[in-house]
């Protein structure tokens, strides 16, 4: 149902009504400025990303083909930016300007529960540091995965990467986490 109402807008915005647009936006901008903020982990970066993704879809929207799923085209677009603006900074996230990443969050109502315990925060945010650390590409697609809960053939068409690759690089995410969190804990005791 989704994807034959954003084909309606698509074909809406090809022949020029700037009313789709915007729809298309309203429906998406939150979801895009989230997956911005979760590869940056900076606000401004995430807004700025978010912006350019839709300047992008709009610049492009007469090349879309049909055939395929607009999330899927949006959503490569804006990784692809995610991806880029990693790069330019050389792997080195820089901090968030805001230091309560839960106030963040539940200013922009994007937590699904509460967290309960210290050590259930402490565990949480041992995994987004973690996270953050990942080079780009591996980022990419664990963000897709576990945050937007979508397929490896989605991620795929996504990403525009073949699904073992695909595999590989989420697998390669997990391993890399998994040492890192074990050497931090090691490190502790």
């Amino acid at each position: 149902m989704d994807s034959l109402t954003d084909l309606k807008l698509v074909r809406q915005i090809k022949s020029g009504n700037h009313w789709a647009f915007e729809e298309l936006v309203k429906k998406y901008q939150k979801k895009i400025f989230y997956i911005c903020y979760r590869m940056t982990r900076d606000l401004d970066a995430a807004d700025d990303i978010a912006q350019e993704t839709f300047i992008r879809v709009y610049q492009s929207i007469a090349n879309f083909k049909e055939k395929y799923q607009f999330h899927s085209w949006l959503y490569r677009i804006c990784t692809n930016l995610c991806i880029n603006y990693l790069r330019r900074q050389k792997f080195l996230v820089r901090e968030s300007d805001v230091d309560d990443f839960e106030q963040f969050v539940e200013s922009h109502a994007v937590m699904d529960r509460e967290i309960n315990s210290a050590a259930e925060q402490a565990l949480l945010e041992n995994l987004r540091d973690e996270i953050d650390r990942l080079p780009p590409d591996y980022k990419a697609v664990l963000i897709l995965k576990v945050y937007e809960n979508l397929s490896c053939e989605e991620i795929a068409g996504i990403l525009k990467i073949p699904l073992g690759t695909v595999l590989s690089r989420l697998a390669r995410a997990r391993e890399k986490l998994a040492q890192n969190i074990r050497v931090k804990k090691e490190q502790r005791e």
